[in-house]
């Protein structure tokens, strides 16, 4: 990970802690890379330190070695998850020293001033492109058909009343225009997209050419996920996002609300869920070095240094009034939301908020973790505490409990519950080895440690099962299976997400596809777009899956992945002449198992509601073009820079700028202009 990701976080810190010493101040200066070695060696100043080691500056990065000299008045020592720390060595002098942030023991933190000094650094155009001239009918997603007539038509005219008719995909619809407007459609969400389309027309012009749109999604899923739990998104925010994802004719909300950071939505009869998980705090440093996390969970992608500070996007949640507002406003939209909460790996909220349950009611019965569990492991992102136990009969009545409170807010709502998204993914190796409670089941079953995620989906489909309720998972959830279990998936699983295409997984989504499992395709190195938009020391997000921008998400291909990548992170072309040779081929009777597609933002960088709709407009609408219409007439090139490529992407690129930018002024959200 380059070092401008890591400075984006601590810039991005909004709460730096320190003793109570007013005076004290940080300045954090950013050095040179070596060119020879690729090192960078960056100086933090903590100037006016008190002396002696009875303090600590506590602070947010993502993972990465720090060296310091061995004479240096203070170590940084990582603690858990990206939460790092500064600590005084014996004798520290105080006063100017040359190092990092802190927190004197026995009294309230307090913030510090910081100054951060960076190295010049200049914008980037992701790519060229020649402005087209678009007219009121050209939108996004376009539409797939214009049949022009004679005349025109006021467009303050109110259409009639819909006509259903037989016959058409689900979504279809049309529109007459002919001095009247008059709307068909095959089903509600058909006249849900026709008024977006009036809509559309409405604000680019007062009139238009009399004639004929015909139009309907290619694909049935087409998506967006927030992650909320890492950093929390209000309600009043997300319902802003629903209105503008409403406008592209989104009709799918993934909303990622429990992980290792955050659990974010109420669960009737499991108050601590949110009492607890939903708040971060500066821990209780012990005398060895842990840490206890007595009333909230540790700071994490953020410094939420106070569990009151609501300003904080560590801090927050849905409750139940706030979740069945949200999914009424959604579903007015025709936007279905999946609700996930991830297991049995990025669980640490979830199991942390069950401790603090058992522990300040009695009340163990939704326990997720063992006290006698010995097992070592680090997570991706370095917890050693953030896998649920998948032996204890306890996991399954809470998971069970979290499905009945998600059903029971989705009956209030009165809205369609498609399926519950249980995750899946990212077990660290080494969990469940030094439970008690696993060797005793793998004893009785005959199972071994790499058997134990089938018997955790086995009984995860029981669950759902009993309740008449389908799941979705991350791609994990369909591997390492028995055979029956996977035909068991199959029938209850409604999506898996396939995001990884590094490594050789790239064929992972059509073999699962072929084998019969519906696939949203969400691949990382077009949809992912926490991504930074371009290489530029000046653009938020991260680079290790790829820079995602406009024609990144645009050039995406569902039916022909191979080829969706036409250049490279710095904007250089690439050859997918044969991207596809020896790949898995998509078998033609399981096309209909690509369910559709769906971009992710994932919140580590997160800081405001601005970061979201900077991260996702207008970079997301390639994806919603693609997911409307997946056939593009360049879908079969195998040159890059293809003209009928170079021009669909034109007139795409000057929809953007021509209507969308103006759309987004007038909404006066935060946006990224190329």
């Amino acid at each position: 990970m380059r070092a401008k990701r890591i400075l984006y976080l601590l810039l991005s810190c909004a709460t730096c802690l320190a003793c109570t010493n007013a005076r004290t101040q940080i300045v954090w200066t950013e050095g040179e890379t070596n060119p020879e070695t690729g090192k960078t060696v960056h100086t933090l100043e903590i100037l006016h330190a008190p002396a002696g080691a009875d303090w600590t500056l506590w602070f947010s990065q993502f993972r990465t070695p720090v060296t310091m000299a061995p004479e240096a008045p203070a170590s940084i020592e990582h603690v858990s998850g990206t939460l790092y720390r500064v600590a005084p060595a014996a004798g520290c002098p105080g006063g100017d020293l040359t190092l990092r942030y802190e927190q004197e023991k026995g009294k309230e933190p307090v913030a510090v001033d910081v100054s951060y000094v960076f190295q010049p650094a200049d914008p980037v155009r992701s790519f060229e492109y020649h402005p087209v001239t678009v007219t009121a009918t050209d939108m996004i997603p376009r539409v797939k058909r214009f049949d022009l007539q004679e005349g025109t038509t006021e467009l303050s005219a109110t259409p009639g009343n819909v006509r259903f008719v037989d016959g058409q995909v689900p979504g279809w619809y049309r529109i007459t225009l002919d001095g009247g407007i008059g709307i068909e459609a095959a089903d509600e969400d058909g006249a849900w997209y026709a008024k977006v389309t009036l809509d559309n027309l409405r604000r680019s012009a007062a009139a238009v050419s009399n004639g004929v749109i015909t139009d309907w999604p290619d694909l049935p899923y087409r998506g967006i996920m927030l992650d909320v739990s890492r950093n929390f998104t209000k309600k009043e925010d997300l319902l802003k996002l629903l209105d503008i994802l409403g406008h592209y004719k989104v009709n799918y909300f993934h909303l990622h609300m429990g992980d290792d950071e955050g659990w974010r939505v109420e669960i009737d009869g499991l108050p601590e869920l949110t009492s607890y998980g939903a708040f971060r705090e500066i821990p209780v440093l012990q005398e060895d070095g842990s840490i206890l996390e007595p009333d909230a969970l540790q700071p994490t992608y953020c410094m939420a240094a106070d569990r009151n500070d609501l300003d904080s996007p560590g801090n927050g949640y849905y409750s139940h009034a706030d979740f069945v507002e949200i999914l009424r406003y959604a579903w007015q939209r025709r936007i279905r939301i999946i609700p996930e909460f991830d297991t049995p790996g990025h669980s640490r909220a979830a199991i942390k908020a069950m401790e603090y349950r058992a522990a300040h009611t009695g009340d163990r019965s939704y326990l997720l973790s063992e006290p006698e569990d010995t097992s070592e492991y680090v997570s991706v992102q370095d917890y050693t505490d953030n896998a649920l136990n998948v032996a204890l009969p306890t996991t399954y009545a809470f998971i069970g409990k979290v499905f009945d409170g998600l059903i029971a807010l989705y009956k209030e709502a009165g809205v369609p519950l498609d399926a519950i998204h249980v995750g899946g993914d990212e077990v660290p190796e080494g969990a469940w080895t030094g439970s008690p409670t696993c060797q005793a089941l793998m004893a009785e079953t005959g199972r071994s440690i790499g058997d134990l995620t089938d018997y955790y989906v086995g009984r995860v489909l029981d669950l759902a099962e009993e309740r008449g309720i389908k799941i979705a998972g991350w791609q994990e959830v369909c591997q390492h299976l028995a055979p029956e279990t996977f035909a068991r998936l199959k029938e209850n699983l409604f999506f898996t997400n396939l995001w990884a295409v590094s490594r050789g997984r790239d064929e992972l989504a059509y073999r699962l596809a072929n084998d019969g499992i519906r696939v949203v395709l969400s691949n990382s190195s077009n949809n992912y777009f926490d991504m930074a938009y371009n290489d530029s020391k000046l653009e938020r997000g991260h680079s290790w899956a790829s820079f995602i921008d406009e024609r990144r998400s645009f050039s995406f291909l569902p039916f022909n992945m191979y080829r969706s990548v036409r250049w490279d992170d710095h904007r250089r072309l690439t050859d997918i002449s044969r991207s596809d040779e020896g790949k898995t081929a998509l078998q033609p009777q399981a096309r209909g198992n690509i369910l559709g597609v769906e971009g992710h933002l994932w919140a580590e960088t997160l800081r405001s509601f601005d970061h979201v709709t900077y991260y996702l407009f207008p970079k997301a609408l390639g994806l919603f073009e693609r997911g409307w219409n997946a056939h593009p007439a360049w879908e079969g090139s195998t040159v890059s820079d293809d003209p009928a490529f170079m021009a669909d992407f034109d007139r795409f690129f000057s929809i953007v700028t021509d209507h969308e930018y103006p759309y987004y002024d007038s909404l006066g959200i935060s946006y990224h202009r190329n």
